[in-house]
């Protein structure tokens, strides 16, 4: 939608405080408004303005939730974003054009469309702002489509209201995760596309890989701007009580976004002990199902979530580091199963004094008030004091069915010692309402030492739906917690693949271009 906004002469009084006097001016500019330039994210546009002199120009979304932004460009023809805009509103934006010797401010609207209606309802449980980390609530969603899933990643502000949203449906598959880059630019991966947008929606570059490799789960950018991101490998197999089984998502690539090509890979299977079926009741090749990936710049070594087997870390020269994960049951690495012994590398774990747990926890049959391994986990992260969060799901916890809770856990690894101590957790205590059996998150926020939870998959009879809470890492405190509510139209509402909706991730972000 295209229109006509404002073109008007406007009389200005510029005041001068030494002379106590004021002189009239006229300045001369237009707007044009363009809603949804790029027809993929509808609650933004484009501000074509023209003026007579050079300006610098402030926007301010007016609203409960205000989102302003200013682009310091002195020119006379400028293209300004707006994001932030209301659904199904005629919204007021207010626009501030300074040039040398004065300022102009006017009003102008912007009408959108109400939001798709497979869109969640979301319930602000409990907000605290003067305590919370700046920014708004960015989800990794994704809606079911029938056996598939159309993803949507979306902002939502303090009062529950969408705020902008990507419709990434004309991909025709799942495209995750949804996450701003250093440089601002959104970057999500299909299984064989990599795809960068702008805050608008702009199409900024599509790499398509080498179709060998099948992206999955998770990608994050490295310190020199490369990618880190899990693969799975056509044609690789492994070898079960002597049958070749063929095996998936157990590869990592570093990948040079520059320049477009694969610059190293990693082979889980090479380190870890393939036919440990423990947590592995699904399929076969699937032995690991590697979600997640953390970079410590420390060391330039990976810490990897295998949802199948545990936390494992490796160095950046393809050596095993540790495994944090239970004992019970490991033997020799390799995809022929004839490789070194992992049982040297399993973490110990020990309780606030450094005593060794007994066997039965170390096993995993049993948990000790003050500390229990993670169980089906996702996101790993590292800590600015360098220990680990990670989101614990809690799924087959102590290789059982029917304890069921989800929670935030960090761990403190002494390295030297082969030692692991938990340190702290939240979750625990709310039991199976925020028990999430798939996907979830956990962030540490920087600006308020608080960590952001999301427990994405949360089941409640007939009801589906995932909540986000915002946590006093001092206190356990909750300061912010939302709930959403899907709907999953376009499903069966059945846990299969795609019939239902998921919030894989959330982050606390700014919103803005």
């Amino acid at each position: 939608m295209t229109s006509k906004a404002i073109s008007r002469l406007v009389f200005l009084m510029v005041f001068v405080p030494l002379l106590f006097s004021s002189c009239g001016s006229e300045f001369s500019y237009s707007i044009e408004t363009t809603l949804n330039p790029y027809k993929i994210s509808p609650l933004t546009a484009i501000l074509n303005i023209e003026a007579e002199k050079p300006c610098n120009v402030t926007i301010k979304v007016l609203g409960s939730t205000p989102v302003e932004q200013t682009f310091e460009l002195n020119a006379t023809r400028l293209e300004i974003p707006v994001v932030g805009l209301y659904p199904n509103t005629n919204n007021d934006v207010l626009v501030t054009l300074d040039y040398e010797g004065g300022e102009v401010i006017d009003t102008i609207k912007i009408k959108t469309e109400n939001n798709p209606s497979h869109f969640p309802d979301i319930t602000i449980n409990k907000l605290n702002r003067n305590e919370m980390e700046p920014g708004m609530h960015a989800c990794d969603i994704h809606f079911a489509n029938n056996g598939k899933f159309n993803s949507g990643p979306l902002i939502f502000d303090d009062q529950g209201q969408i705020r902008w949203y990507l419709d990434l449906s004309f991909a025709g598959k799942m495209v995750s995760p949804f996450q701003r880059l250093k440089d601002g630019t959104i970057l999500m991966v299909s299984r064989h596309v990599i795809y960068e947008f702008d805050m608008l929606g702009k199409p900024l570059r599509e790499t398509k890989i080498n179709t060998n490799y099948g992206m999955h789960h998770d990608v994050l950018e490295l310190p020199d701007g490369n990618l880190l991101i899990c693969v799975g490998i056509r044609g690789q197999f492994i070898n079960l009580d002597g049958k070749k089984v063929r095996s998936d998502s157990d590869f990592i690539m570093a990948f040079d976004r520059k320049n477009s090509k694969i610059l190293r890979v990693w082979d889980l299977a090479k380190h870890l002990d393939v036919s440990r079926n423990d947590l592995n009741f699904f399929r076969p090749g699937d032995w690991l199902h590697m979600n997640g990936l953390a970079f410590d710049q420390s060391d330039n070594s990976i810490i990897v979530s295998g949802k199948n087997q545990g936390l494992i870390k490796i160095s950046w020269n393809d050596t095993l580091e540790w495994i944090m994960a239970p004992k019970k049951g490991w033997g020799k690495s390799g995809r022929e199963g004839k490789g070194f012994e992992t049982k040297p590398y399993i973490l110990t774990a020990v309780d606030s004094e450094g005593g060794p747990y007994g066997k039965a926890v170390q096993d995993g049959s049993e948990r000790a008030e003050e500390f229990d391994f993670p169980w089906g986990m996702h996101s790993p992260s590292i800590m600015p004091d360098g220990n680990l969060l990670v989101f614990d799901n809690g799924t087959f916890r102590h290789f059982e069915n029917n304890i069921h809770y989800s929670r935030a856990v960090i761990y403190k690894i002494n390295e030297k010692d082969k030692t692991t101590k938990q340190i702290w957790q939240y979750g625990k205590e709310r039991g199976s309402e925020f028990f999430s059996t798939i996907v979830s998150d956990t962030d540490y926020l920087y600006n308020s030492n608080n960590i952001l939870v999301t427990s994405g998959y949360l089941k409640q009879g007939t009801k589906l739906s995932a909540k986000i809470v915002e946590v006093d890492y001092e206190t356990d405190k909750e300061v912010f917690e939302a709930t959403l509510h899907f709907k999953s139209e376009n499903g069966n509402k059945s846990s299969s693949w795609g019939q239902t909706d998921i919030l894989y991730r959330s982050e606390r972000l700014e919103l803005k271009y």
